[in-house]
């Protein structure tokens, strides 16, 4: 069996794939930038059934792609949530077979390969949840568990060598006739609470040490779900364990509450990329020390410069100046800085972003509208003011 360095994986989930090399290495290099070295990638049987062999081929071609970009591929053969694989197991059969035995054969010589995912979140779906009846509900929770056995099974009797995973909505999901049969144990966690973030981890590291098996995170970070990725990652930092964050890239149905990287390159938030890095923001109220915007006068000299800004009157009635866009701009952004580096304003949406949209304007010869400039100004005037005491 192929030794898996587990605490040293860094990775992210990551979609779609296959895709085409320019886009992938593209974005797999904005993952380089932060030392990522593994993705977890959803597989499809239906794709397959419908490409055959060119399906094969564009995912043989993508795990050596992104393996000559530094990142090893830990494929998801079959899905739980959606419609779950195994809700209909029996009749899909032979066609489930077959794609399991080309997919693996395919790739288990592969390098680039990291190990095999059987099945995402195996019991997260309405066909279990949504079921009232308790006994069928029990009997379908069955089905997923024998769906598994058999193709823990079977892709161990193709592939001896790659070790072998299921993804697990979260540790209280893990059952233990399948995870005794897997070579890593591996769980997600989309809690909100320090405590009940912590039990996850201390249940999963318990079904490791008990089943004498490595455990990994697979899938963690949802801003959607008060699980913020540098505190889901302050725990996989706290237990040694390796990490794969959902996901890679800021886009499609996901793109409000998952996601590190836009297209471009840019990210949502630096704070995930720093605990990437296992760098965390401070939260002990016996050593944090806040920043003082206006300790060399800088704050009362910004507030000044918003307020010459927007003085339009002279002493002289009939010679009425309208307030410069471009002097408007330059004193909103030292104003804006000061309160974006000292975190005196949500970053969601930073000021400085309606700062640079307007100058874009300017640039292509287009006026942006002075009174929401001037109300815009004098929102950040007024905030600095507030905030830094200043009379």
């Amino acid at each position: 069996m192929k030794t898996v360095d587990c605490p040293g994986i860094r990775g992210v989930n990551y979609y779609p794939f296959p895709t085409d090399e320019e886009r992938l290495r593209r974005e797999l290099g904005y993952g380089r930038r932060v030392n990522l070295n593994a993705l977890r990638v959803w597989l499809s049987a239906d794709a397959w059934k419908r490409e055959g062999e060119a399906y094969t081929q564009r995912l043989v071609e993508s795990v050596r792609i992104a393996y000559d970009c530094g990142y090893r591929v830990m494929p998801i053969l079959f899905n739980g949530n959606g419609e779950n694989s195994a809700s209909a197991w029996e009749e899909k059969r032979g066609d489930y077979e077959a794609y399991a035995a080309d997919i693996v054969t395919a790739l288990k010589d592969e390098p680039g390969l990291l190990f095999w995912d059987i099945m995402n979140e195996p019991l997260c779906c309405w066909w279990i949840d949504g079921c009232a009846d308790v006994e069928e509900k029990t009997r379908r929770k069955e089905k997923v568990w024998e769906f598994l056995r058999h193709f823990i099974g079977f892709v161990r009797g193709l592939d001896q060598e790659n070790p072998i995973t299921v993804g697990y909505t979260t540790a209280w999901e893990i059952e233990e006739s399948t995870a005794s049969i897997c070579d890593i144990l591996s769980f997600h966690d989309y809690n909100a609470t320090r405590a009940v973030i912590g039990e996850n981890y201390r249940l999963a590291e318990e079904w490791g040490e008990k089943l004498g098996i490595p455990v990994i995170q697979t899938e963690t970070g949802c801003l959607a779900c008060s699980n913020p990725y540098d505190l889901a990652l302050e725990f996989c930092f706290k237990h040694n364990m390796g990490w794969l964050l959902f996901e890679l890239m800021i886009h499609d149905r996901c793109d409000s509450e998952h996601g590190i990287f836009y297209p471009d390159g840019t990210v949502r938030d630096p704070a995930t990329v720093a605990a990437m890095m296992g760098c965390f923001r401070c939260r002990d109220p016996e050593i944090m020390v806040l920043p003082v915007p206006n300790r060399e006068g800088s704050a009362a000299r910004a507030v000044a410069k918003i307020k010459k800004a927007l003085t339009e009157y002279t002493d002289d009635a009939f010679d009425y100046r309208p307030s410069d866009i471009g002097v408007l701009l330059e004193a909103c952004e030292h104003a804006a800085n000061l309160l974006e580096c000292c975190d005196m304003t949500p970053m969601a949406n930073p000021p400085t972003a309606r700062i640079l949209a307007w100058r874009r304007k300017l640039e292509k010869g287009k006026k942006p509208p002075l009174g929401e400039v001037r109300a815009f100004a004098y929102s950040l005037a007024r905030t600095l003011a507030d905030l830094c005491q200043l009379l």
